[in-house]
């Protein structure tokens, strides 16, 4: 027994060897299993050609290399390997490349990992590698030292840059790499001594052609960085990424500084004071010898007011009202009124629009034939425009927006309540950057970190009137805003906008119901489903034995001889009929096919109430099924963990530097403040760093928003902002003309809830909006903007920015396509919901098809606007429009001429009037109606006499031409009517 044992167990051992030995023999080697899968699947982003990440697979010693972000593979361990993760969860290769990897060399994968990532590749440099390093001593290192040493030698070199080894060479600067190996010319270094820029023209002589020359052949013939093991810098740790100090000298600039109200100035003329701001304003103007101008009369401050508020011309009966008011406050009546229309969160919310750079369309937008729209981003729209009518306090309506998705969890919610949805929805500010990550094989680190970089524009210029992006490549030229502020901020938002855990944009959606609710929607659809499909299969039996008689007598009437083939023709499917079968079906199918109105007619009564009860139930149960729709919303959340964001040199996704933590601008948080905390407020599962920007934005502490806030309130009342460029208030940008007076109002608006209904009624009732806006009054006025004895205000202040009269403006794109529309009676006022769909004419022309909702709701395009709007200057979205331009153009003019919206309407108009005081009416009654509509005041009698002599013309032109009678005055009524809409007085607010 002792002996079998032992035998036994001997052939046991030798199984088990012969197993072993198998194994070592099948050990995956790289250059053998594994290259050829990274060949095939990997090095369209991983290979030679500027590898992603600086993550290149070409060989085993580059692949233990790893990437900017650390080491992918870890010998022996599929859990501490970053790219077995990604393989064999498939995020790698990305879907849109459409390469997908076998299970077997997934397989291969993890035994080639598991077993040690065995290689054959040989420890001694190439051959020709070896001679390549040996020139850079011999050649190159010589010059190096020589020129560059006293400046780039081994201490302490300037901008890190050490050349005095090839190592610390391909290493590079602060800045990234300085050459780029068979590029010259997209190497800094030989930028740098081409230009003589370098070594400085005040310590050295300059290069000579010939060095020059010898550093340029090394360059362009090299193989040397895969072979240089560059280490990392002794600064380049996870924690060295730490804003450089900003000085006491870069917070004394007036907009780092918080804002603090001054005590009210002393005036002189201390009767034209309504409010606060009058004293600010006076007081500057007497300073130079001025005073206000007289008060605009009331009908001019009536249509001032309505266009401010609404964007709508007041009606008729909104002026009659409002001149018969004879109540001493009755302006402040009327905007209160104007305040709770509906109509002014359309008008104040597509303003902000603007600051955001709100757009309908996906995408670049370039195709003016096909629009592709972001599925409910319009739902964002309707929440400003609500929001704005609400009056939601402006603190909490930035931080709905930049992190409302964070201040409920709405994740573990059995229902989406309304708060709910409104704050997911808010947060469509932070959606919609031009992204072309959806786009073919797009989807690359470079284009991810582009769409962070316009959001990083957006938010900043919107929220802090400042321009970061020159902070993108390296320490902003003019700000005090170091690289490294610049991606600490944008890391604030890298959960959301993950560039590890991306998601295009025709993922970035969630939907109007919880998962619990989208369940039992699904459930209930499939009810109805299934009962509808019931109750068409019990129709259908009713019917049939109907249709079979019918069709058999149609039958019958065609001639016996042709009847069994017809019958057989149309039976067999159309594409597998021969040429007979053809011309039999296009000859007796339409004769023998039996409708369901024939049918229905045929039917029994007994039948007939039958068929009537199963359709209503079908109708009914249509119904139901049409209310179990789950709708997109267009909204922002945190995906995935958070990911390790790195400074980018010269902004360049493939020079990755140093890691940064999330942080605020240095330069406008307190001292040592800078670090971005977690938020305790947020909820659910988030980092709440956006939650924390947002309580940090809107601090009463913080020395730009309510500034910035402010300045676009009285920017839109008064055409130019007490900062005259609203999305930079750095030192590049313009300096108040009142900063006393800015900083009051900041500090105003603040106290008052952050409330802009208040803030506008502070403005509009002070003295220096109610201003006449002529540039000059009449001597005999009681009342002028000139101290006796003085200057004229054109000679001391022609550009008005001291605001000694009301600034003249021209109504822009939205309120004249509305002005419009409203005066003729065609405006379809409801409220909300998808865009109107634009047609682009053979001409290339934007046109609307007779919809004449207001201009807000238009989809709204990135590149291609309704054209009437963009020839009044709409904006082109590329990051958003903090300011529209001002033009005045002659194609203005022809369009407001020549165009079918404007000739149309103008025949509507004048349908109106005649509508109204019928067509028997005095010529002299429609004028003056015309001029109630159009211009909201009754013609003076020498307009009367001029329109009815131009009207007299017109109609012997017309005579003269030939036209009826009938037509030719209607013609000339119509023509009449658009001369009035093509008025200064219609097209300026006075």
């Amino acid at each position: 027994m002792t002996k079998y044992l032992v035998i036994v167990i001997a052939a046991i051992i030798n199984a088990n060897g012969a197993i072993a030995s198998a194994e070592v023999v099948e050990q995956p080697v790289f250059e053998k299993d594994v290259l050829p899968i990274f060949t095939r699947y990997c090095f369209n982003c991983h290979g030679k050609s500027s590898p992603q990440l600086g993550l290149d697979l070409r060989s085993a010693r580059l692949t233990m290399r790893g990437s900017q972000n650390g080491a992918v593979l870890v010998k022996g361990s599929l859990e501490e390997s970053l790219l077995w993760k990604k393989v064999s969860t498939r995020e790698m290769p990305p879907e849109i490349f459409k390469l997908r990897l076998s299970d077997d060399e997934i397989e291969t994968v993890r035994r080639w990992i598991e077993t040690g990532a065995a290689s054959e590749e040989s420890t001694e440099l190439p051959e020709d590698v070896q001679q390549h390093f040996a020139r850079f001593e011999k050649e190159i290192q010589p010059i190096l030292t020589e020129r560059c040493s006293a400046c780039h030698g081994e201490d302490e070199p300037d901008a890190a840059l050490d050349l005095t080894s090839l190592e610390s060479l391909v290493r590079g600067s602060n800045s990234g790499p300085v050459i780029v190996e068979g590029f010259s010319e997209k190497s800094i270094l030989i930028r740098k001594v081409a230009s003589h820029a370098m070594p400085p023209p005040d310590s050295d002589d300059p290069l000579t052609a010939a060095e020059i020359q010898t550093i340029t052949r090394w360059i362009d013939n090299g193989r040397f960085a895969d072979f240089v093991d560059v280490k990392p810098r002794p600064n380049q740790s996870a924690d060295s990424a730490e804003a450089p100090t900003i000085s006491d000298e870069d917070r004394q600039f007036w907009a780092f500084q918080k804002p603090i109200a001054a005590p009210l100035p002393e005036v002189k003329d201390k009767q034209r004071v309504r409010t606060p701001i009058d004293q600010f304003i006076l007081a500057k103007l007497e300073s130079r010898g001025l005073t206000f101008s007289p008060d605009a009369s009331k009908l001019t401050l009536l249509r001032r007011a309505c266009f401010d508020l609404t964007g709508l011309p007041p009606t008729p009966a909104q002026t009659r009202e409002f001149l018969d008011d004879e109540r001493p406050d009755a302006y402040e009546h009327l905007i209160d009124r104007l305040l709770a229309s509906p109509h002014y969160g359309e008008r104040w919310g597509r303003h902000w629009l603007d600051v955001v750079g709100y757009v309908d369309t996906a995408g670049k937008d370039f195709n003016p034939t096909k629009a592709t729209l972001s599925d409910g981003y319009w739902r964002y729209r309707d929440y400003v425009v609500n929001a704005t009518n609400q009056d939601t306090p402006w603190d909490r309506f930035l931080v709905q927006q930049i992190a409302g998705d964070e201040l409920v969890d709405w994740r573990n919610a059995e229902k989406y309540s309304p708060e709910i949805l409104e704050l997911l929805t808010a947060t469509g500010y932070l959606r919609n950057v031009l992204d072309a990550t959806d786009e073919d094989i797009s989807n690359l680190p470079f284009d991810r970190y582009e769409a962070l970089f316009m959001l990083m524009e957006r938010v900043s210029s919107s929220t802090l009137g400042m321009t970061l992006a020159c902070a993108r490549c390296h320490d902003h030229k003019f700000d005090p805003i170091p690289q490294a502020d610049y991606y600490r901020f944008l890391s604030l938002f890298t959960s959301a906008y993950n560039p590890t855990e991306w998601l295009p944009p025709k993922k970035r959606h969630l939907y109007d119901v919880s998962k619990t609710e989208q369940a039992e929607i699904e459930r209930k659809k499939k009810e109805a489903n299934a009962t509808l499909s019931t109750l068409k299969k019990q129709l259908k039996e009713l019917r049939a034995p109907y249709r079979d008689r019918l069709r058999e007598e149609k039958l019958n009437q065609i001639p016996e001889a042709d009847r069994a083939e017809v019958e057989a023709a149309l039976a067999t499917a159309a594409k597998k009929r021969d040429k007979n079968q053809k011309a039999l079906a296009s000859k007796y199918e339409k004769t023998v096919s039996v409708t369901d109105a024939q049918v229905d007619a045929a039917l029994s009564e007994a039948d007939r109430m039958a068929r009537d009860t199963l359709q209503e139930q079908i109708r009914e149960g249509q119904a139901v099924l049409d209310t179990l729709r789950i709708e997109k919303i267009q909204a922002l959340w945190d995906v995935g963990e958070a990911p390790t964001i790195r400074l980018l040199h010269r902004g360049d996704v493939e020079f990755a530097g140093p890691i940064v933590s999330p942080g605020f601008l240095t330069v406008l948080s307190e001292p040592g403040k800078s670090t971005a905390v977690p938020s305790t407020a947020a909820v659910g599962k988030t980092t709440g760093l956006r939650l924390a920007f947002a309580e940090w934005l809107t601090s009463p502490d913080h020395p730009l928003t309510a500034r910035v806030i402010v300045n676009r309130l009285w920017q839109h009342h008064f055409g130019k902002g007490i900062v005259a460029t609203p999305g930079n208030f750095g030192i590049s940008g313009a300096r108040p003309t009142h900063p006393e007076l800015l900083d009051w109002l900041a500090v105003e608006f603040m106290r008052q809830g952050w409330s802009a209904k208040r803030f506008h009624k502070m403005m509009m009732t002070s003295t220096v909006y109610r201003q006449m806006s002529k540039r000059e009054v009449e001597e005999n006025d009681e009342q002028g903007s000139q101290i006796a004895g003085q200057p004229s205000p054109t000679e001391i202040d022609r550009d008005n920015r001291l605001l000694w009269r009301m600034n003249l403006r021209r109504l822009d794109a939205e309120a004249l396509r509305d002005s419009v529309i409203a005066v003729s009676g065609q405006g379809d006022y409801t409220l909300g919901g998808p865009p109107v769909l634009l047609k682009a004419a053979s001409s290339g022309l934007q046109t609307v098809a007779a919809d004449k909702r207001r201009s807000v709701y238009l989809i709204a395009r990135r590149t291609n606007p309704l054209t009437f709007l963009r020839v009044f200057d709409f904006p082109i979205i590329d990051v958003n429009c903090t300011r529209r331009s001002e033009s005045a153009t002659p194609l203005q003019s022809l369009t407001m001429i020549n165009s079918e919206f404007l000739t149309s309407s103008a025949d509507h108009l004048a349908q109106r009037v005649e509508e109204t005081v019928g067509s028997d009416a005095p010529l002299a009654q429609k004028i003056e109606k015309a001029y109630w509509f159009a211009l909201s005041r009754s013609p003076s009698h020498s307009e009367v006499e001029a329109a009815q002599e131009h009207l007299q013309h017109l109609n012997q032109l017309y005579e003269t031409s030939g036209a009826a009678p009938e037509d030719m005055t209607k013609k000339s009524f119509a023509q009449f009517v658009h001369m009035l809409l093509c008025s200064n007085e219609f097209l300026y607010i006075d």
